[in-house]
């Protein structure tokens, strides 16, 4: 289907999301140039035509031969790309990259080159190329702790790492143990004691304030420190370990306005070798393993920073065939051969190894049955679009989607990850990268998409999550009770919709909290947290890109059940065999948080439904620009969403994060209006091209995220170190 492009020209400022790099103004003016030539000479001789019917330029040889240094990287879309590709040539420019499904080529030109584009012609859009980023996440705090702590014969040890680049400097410590262990012996901070119980009788709590003991209680920048607590009684009970991490708590208190606390972890996560998989068992994968149903025969692209390939359990399949059916570098327009696809950053291969990891679960000692991929068995093509530091450009990644497009029907792809996002700047029709992913879904390809970290507050969906077209999965954490779902909760940052053109998002939920998968440690990410290193090759992280690993394995499994699903019907059978949090009959999260609730891979399996997704739109009208859409979301006179023609009472304690619920029966409610254009959603959301176009405008809290991260609910950004490069904090 042909993109349809409106009139008015812009310069629109773009930027996704990853890890850690802000960037400053994009627009750098030519100074001190030795060039002549002036912008009404560059418009004087190039003339282009105006008319509806083409883009057609005079041929002339190119006008700028001397030309100041070309450092504007745009995107190009409207008409025919060859006469896109002449205008460029005609005046200097230099083609970069060729984008047939978004109607668009990427050039490199000068300032002056810039000015011409912009002034050539009505029936174009200039889209000035910037970052785009796997998400990363950065809070106020930037200390990070361990999820795994040492327990020896009397003590526990816990590691604390500085990610910023000033001191921070401890206030208070609190612990908490069982009574049977007796008095604290010592607290000590790098072996250095700060309180010694030595005559102390109380068990069971202790709380300190080591203020007066700063020069003992500061960590470095970008240092690590170990704080050990050792107890009067031993460990261990006739000769076995009688406690675990889960039955301590240990808090720390800094000064920077800054909180860490032990995270609770498995009772398996300190078992040398065990996998910790627990998210196969949560959705139900393993007992489809069990019955043959691993994800064979289906192809899965994903778009990211690269994949491990030396490991076996992602280059191999459960029968250590090769699965790596193709490998392509969309930063250099190169392929790749399948073994050598690299990744130096850890974002794919995390999110691949949840996805496909074809090696067996480990619990306690003991090899399982099943997989520590959701869908072990699939064959992957591997897009690699962003850089060591989780950088990309909206033209890269473009690339990216360009190459599936090129290539889904010879590779036989079914299903595409898309673990990042943007901050929307535009209707969701109108972004460049939302155009490929709504083409990838008219030709039947199942995309998924990471909802976003920017949670907990409303209207916080990205792109490319906004396309109401595709499945947009928020994260969930199994609260480390793997056998207890009734306890289960919404990650806090997980983004919530509505979207600004009112559509539920996300449309479902899934496992992303606190994941074990397959990285290096001589990885970027990795080497800069090795507090987060569980073994040789396995990794924590969190987020939302997790989550919708998991469900694009679950979507390779249905379709290696039924192979004949259209991507509309997949997504009508995910979203009809969830479950939503209630508590006492009410929801405990609203449809804007938890969609149509917790993903169940079974019961999509075995689901029947057909006809339940995406009804009402016409996505090929979409992309032509024929028609719009808005979805079901209202706000009424307090300000509070509601969903039209669908009544629901979220329980009031909803954002009390560890209360129990159960996870019920989904809820169903119409999905798509034609758009009004007279309709007004939020005095605030009106896209405003002084605002939304300023070329001074600098990325703040709304920039980048790469959903593998987590931050606090109390973040606050400090622009003074937003350039450090963030990425764990715990859930």
């Amino acid at each position: 289907m042909e993109l349809k492009f409106s009139k008015k020209s812009a310069v629109l400022f773009v930027g996704l999301v990853s890890f850690s790099v802000l960037f400053s103004a994009l627009f750098v003016t030519d100074t001190g140039s030795s060039s002549s030539v002036g912008e009404s000479d560059i418009v004087k001789s190039v003339n282009a035509s105006k008319t509806k019917a083409s883009l057609e330029v005079p041929k002339q040889e190119p006008v700028l031969s001397h030309t100041p240094q070309r450092h504007h990287e745009v995107l190009i879309q409207g008409g025919d790309i060859a006469q896109l590709r002449d205008q460029i040539k005609i005046i200097g420019g230099i083609v970069t990259h060729e984008l047939p499904i978004i109607n668009g080529i990427g050039a490199r030109v000068n300032d002056k080159q810039l000015v011409l584009l912009k002034k050539s012609s009505t029936l174009m859009t200039v889209t000035k190329n910037g970052p785009v980023f796997t998400s990363g996440s950065l809070d106020n705090c930037l200390v990070y702790g361990s999820h795994v702590a040492e327990l020896t014969d009397n003590s526990i040890r816990w590691n604390l790492y500085n990610a910023r680049d000033i001191q921070a400097n401890i206030e208070h410590m609190a612990f908490q143990w069982p009574e049977a262990l007796g008095h604290v012996l010592a607290v000590l901070v790098d072996g250095t004691p700060v309180y010694s119980g030595a005559l102390s009788t109380d068990s069971g709590e202790l709380s300190i304030n080591i203020t007066h003991l700063q020069d003992f209680a500061k960590l470095d920048p970008y240092e690590d420190m170990t704080i050990e607590v050792s107890f009067a009684n031993s460990f261990i009970n006739d000769g076995a370990e009688t406690y675990q991490q889960p039955d301590f708590s240990m808090d720390v208190n800094f000064k920077e306005n800054c909180d860490r606390s032990l995270v609770k972890g498995y009772d398996t996560q300190a078992n040398k070798g065990d996998s910790n998989s627990y998210y196969v068992n949560q959705i139900g994968a393993d007992e489809l393993h069990d019955k043959g149903i691993t994800g064979t025969n289906v192809t899965v692209a994903v778009v990211d920073s690269g994949l491990w390939a030396a490991h076996s359990a992602l280059s191999n399949n459960t029968t250590s065939n090769s699965r790596i059916k193709a490998a392509y570098n969309a930063i250099d327009d190169t392929d790749v051969a399948a073994q050598s696809v690299t990744d130096e950053n850890s974002h794919g291969t995390h999110i691949t190894g949840i996805i496909a990891n074809s090696d067996r679960v480990v619990v306690d000692g003991q090899m399982g049955s099943y997989y520590q991929g959701v869908a072990p068995d699939v064959n992957l093509v591997v897009v690699k679009a962003f850089y060591e530091d989780g950088h990309s450009t909206y033209l890269n990644v473009l690339r990216g989607l360009q190459y599936i497009a090129d290539n889904h029907e010879a590779l036989n792809i079914r299903v595409v990850n898309l673990s990042f996002g943007a901050p929307p700047r535009s209707h969701y029709w109108d972004d460049a990268i939302n155009q490929a992913v709504m083409a990838l879904w008219e030709k039947d390809l199942v995309v998924v998409t990471s909802a976003g970290n920017t949670g907990p507050t409303a209207m916080t969906i990205g792109v490319p999550a906004n396309v109401p077209y595709v499945i947009s999965v928020g994260g969930i954490s199994d609260n480390y009770t793997q056998n207890n779902q009734n306890d289960d909760t919404l990650l806090s940052f997980s983004s919530q919709g509505p979207t600004h053109e009112a559509f539920i998002k996300p449309d479902l939920v899934a496992p992303g909290g606190h994941m074990f998968s397959l990285a290096s440690k001589d990885m970027y990410v990795p080497s800069k947290f090795p507090q987060y290193l569980v073994g040789e090759d396995r990794f924590i992280m969190s987020g939302t890109s997790q989550a919708s690993g998991v469900v694009s394995g679950i979507v390779a499994l249905m379709l290696q059940n039924d192979p004949g699903l259209s991507a509309n019907d997949v997504k009508c059978r995910l979203m009809s065999s969830t479950t939503m949090a209630q508590v006492n009959g009410t929801l405990a999260y609203s449809p804007f948080q938890q969609g149509a609730g917790s993903v169940n891979a079974v019961r999509a399996v075995e689901s029947k439904e057909s006809g339940c997704a995406n009804n009402g739109m016409d996505i090929a009208a979409d992309l032509s620009g024929e028609q719009h859409y808005m979805g079901a979301a209202r706000k009424d006179d307090n300000g509070n969403y509601y969903i039209n023609g669908f009544e629901f009472v979220v329980w009031e304690e909803a954002y009390i994060w560890d209360e129990a619920y159960i996870w019920d029966e989904a809820y169903i409610w119409d999905e798509a209006y034609i758009w009004d254009e007279a309709y007004i959603w939020d005095e605030a959301y009106i896209w405003d091209e002084a605002y939304i176009w300023d070329e001074a405008y600098i990325w703040d809290e709304a920039y980048i995220w790469d959903e593998a991260y987590i931050w606090d609910e109390a973040y606050i950004w400090d622009e003074a170190h937003m350039n450090q490069e963030n990425f764990m904090l715990q859930e």
